[in-house]
């Protein structure tokens, strides 16, 4: 059975390892918020959503205070529908120590937000900045789609991909609930220092149906190509009408890149009566031999990469999507290579040349990018046109998401169009985007960055409506 506390904000903070940093220390890396949802029932007409976040320690600047090392990050939650505004929350997330003398990327702050909603469609941002560097800041939009649970068969909530789970009794976590404290993993990522995922989701309307036997909970891993890499049944009698599915799965088998974890309540009878599933993300370093002779394990060769697995199908694709990033000349040379080989080779060190931070593990600045991709890919799609390869999703790409989005739905006077609005690139810029044809195709008509359109007139040409 399930217990749900009241739908009231909750805010928390953890710190996943150990404490410890050199004093008087500069944001190091990228700032990046790494940023997850999860939805489960609540009642007929409102659903609980959650939102866990994550931000790495080491990307925060601290100052020396009488406490030792103070840092932290500023925090903004807003949730909008068309029409108004239904949530939102501005906070600080301090964190201190008392002193330090090195730090590992991995060391992640972790926090979760979560309110309940009635059903519609949300616009859903969060900003973060340092609090101690208001310079070095990120921020996520998306589009949220709150639906009814259905009544009358099984249902499952979203996943939550954890780092951990284990019984509790503190009722008073922000973690807590169903008898677990459940940690979340925001960036979806395992792998080097984390082979074990852990997932947490919710099954609904499990005695709605009189006589039912006993059904099986399939839990499978399913690789880029469509492939199941890993999968585990489990018999599970029908006890209450709603439970927890918890569980962990041992990647340690995988090589690096993105996979698909699924969750299905399957009937011998019946086949598949529900399934939940969700991306997420294998980083796999391999040591490589340094100039010393030694193992160099914070930087691995092409052979140690991702790309050393990947066909050239994939290669090329990957290609692709970097193309907003690379140079005329790095097009060019790419363009005249004809083996596998050489391909894997420079896309890697492609992406080398680029790495913000090469004494880490992961290349921060590509993990970026190609998150960036995905978040196109998903969210800007329209036709036949790939998101990434849309205007929006070039513009996203390029420049992350925006600090703030204007939209403006179709109406007698105009045509739908959106002004995105990033305040740190140029002393602060705008771009245009105009639906003309009214399939959420947008194209970028207007912007007032140095390199890309510049139109005026745009309103006129593009948005007004011909009276």
């Amino acid at each position: 059975m399930i217990i749900r506390k009241c739908l009231l904000y909750a805010t928390g903070l953890l710190l996943s390892g150990t404490l410890c940093m050199a004093q008087n220390i500069r944001g190091k890396g990228a700032f990046q918020l790494d940023i997850d949802f999860a939805r489960f029932y609540a009642d007929s007409e409102v659903t609980y959503l959650e939102m866990y976040y994550g931000i790495h320690e080491n990307s925060l600047a601290y100052r020396k205070d009488s406490s030792g090392l103070s840092g932290g990050v500023n925090m903004k939650w807003e949730i909008l529908t068309d029409s108004a505004r239904t949530a939102f929350k501005e906070w600080t997330v301090p964190h201190t120590m008392a002193d330090s003398t090195s730090i590992r990327a991995s060391q992640t702050l972790m926090g979760k937000q979560a309110l309940g909603l009635s059903p519609g469609d949300y616009n859903v941002s969060v900003v973060t900045y340092d609090f101690n560097d208001p310079a070095r800041r990120d921020s996520f939009t998306t589009l949220l789609r709150i639906g009814r649970y259905p009544r009358g068969r099984e249902a499952l909530s979203d996943i939550e991909f954890c780092t951990s789970i284990q019984s509790s009794e503190n009722k008073q976590s922000i973690f807590y609930k169903n008898t677990l404290e459940v940690i979340p993993n925001a960036s979806r990522l395992y792998g080097a220092g984390l082979p074990i995922m852990y997932y947490y989701a919710e099954a609904y309307n499990l005695k709605d149906r009189p006589d039912e036997s006993n059904m099986t909970v399939r839990t499978s891993v399913i690789d880029a190509l469509g492939k199941e890499v890993i999968t585990k049944d489990k018999q599970k009698p029908r006890l209450h009408n709603s439970s927890v599915e918890v569980g962990t799965v041992n990647l340690s088998a995988l090589k690096g890149g993105t996979y698909l974890f699924r969750i299905s309540l399957v009937d011998t009878a019946r086949g598949v009566l529900a399934y939940s599933e969700k991306k997420f993300f294998v980083y796999r370093p391999v040591s490589g031999i340094s100039d010393s002779g030694g193992a160099d394990r914070s930087r691995p060769d092409v052979m140690g990469s991702r790309y050393a697995v990947m066909t050239e199908e994939d290669i090329d694709r990957a290609f692709d999507y970097a193309r907003y990033t690379a140079t005329d000349a790095e097009r060019h040379q790419y363009e005249k290579f004809t083996s596998l080989d050489a391909k894997r080779k420079f896309l890697y060190e492609f992406w080398q040349r680029r790495d913000i931070d090469p004494q880490t593990p992961a290349n921060e600045t590509e993990e970026t990018y190609y998150k960036r991709v995905d978040y196109a890919r998903d969210n800007f799609t329209s036709g036949n046109r790939e998101g990434w390869k849309a205007d929006r999703g070039r513009i996203y790409i390029v420049f992350g998401p925006p600090d703030e989005i204007e939209r403006f739905p179709s109406s007698s006077e105009s045509n739908p169009y959106e002004i995105w609005h990033y305040n740190n690139i140029q002393g602060g810029v705008i771009f245009v985007f105009v639906d003309r044809v009214g399939l959420s195709d947008y194209i970028l008509v207007h912007s007032t960055h140095r390199s890309e359109l510049r139109n005026e007139d745009w309103y006129a040409q593009y948005a007004q409506r011909m009276r």
